[in-house]
């Protein structure tokens, strides 16, 4: 017993940081196996500034989820309404305005919903697909309103009068006209179609 706790204490001593050091890669690398195992392919995603829903997320992900087929067990549906862009000089604006150009940088952004002033903005950068590549004339005259360019591109759906907005309590005071876009570089041109399509479902 006594050289067994005396080779434990040589090992301790002598090749304690090397333990340690693979004990953590180990881990790391186990966590990280996990991970990319258990990972979901996210086929959707959307961003809604200033929104202000007491709905919680997952509440809209579900039945968009139901809405347009999509295996969650399989697949990741994300919606993201706790960001803002309005009072443009704070942080949480700032760090949600970095999330919305990261997530075009990398192709991953299918619909960004915001204010009218917010979308003007973006629109100028030509941020937004034109949605008569999505839709049919006739498809388009179904909606309430469409924002159009000086150049004729279809940008945006004006979406205050929505169902599904109007049953999450969003953009619901006076001033709050919001505007939805599908993104440019979208990889899901279909599915955000279908969104903008469930958002007007009763």
């Amino acid at each position: 017993m006594n050289k067994s706790f005396e080779r434990l204490e040589y090992f301790w001593t002598y090749y304690k940081i090397q333990f340690i050091i693979v004990l953590a890669i180990i881990i790391f690398a186990g966590c990280f196996v996990y991970t990319k195992l258990t990972e979901k392919e996210v086929v959707f995603q959307a961003l809604m500034f200033d929104m202000h829903s007491d709905q919680t997320e997952e509440i809209m992900e579900n039945e968009f989820a139901d809405y347009a087929d999509i295996d969650q067990t399989q697949y990741s549906v994300l919606i993201d309404k706790n960001l803002l862009l309005a009072d443009a000089m704070s942080n949480y604006a700032v760090s949600s305005q970095s999330k919305f150009y990261a997530l075009i940088g990398t192709c991953d952004l299918d619909i960004g919903v915001m204010l009218e002033n917010n979308f003007k903005n973006y629109a100028k950068a030509d941020v937004f697909l034109d949605l008569r590549e999505v839709f049919s004339e006739e498809e388009l005259n179904s909606f309430p309103a469409l924002y159009t360019k000086t150049d004729g591109k279809v940008i945006g759906v004006y979406i205050n009068e929505a169902p599904k907005i109007i049953k999450a309590g969003g953009y619901s005071s006076d001033n709050a006209v919001a505007v939805l876009g599908i993104i440019y570089n979208t990889k899901h041109q279909k599915t955000a179609r279908q969104f903008i399509e469930y958002l007007y479902s009763e």
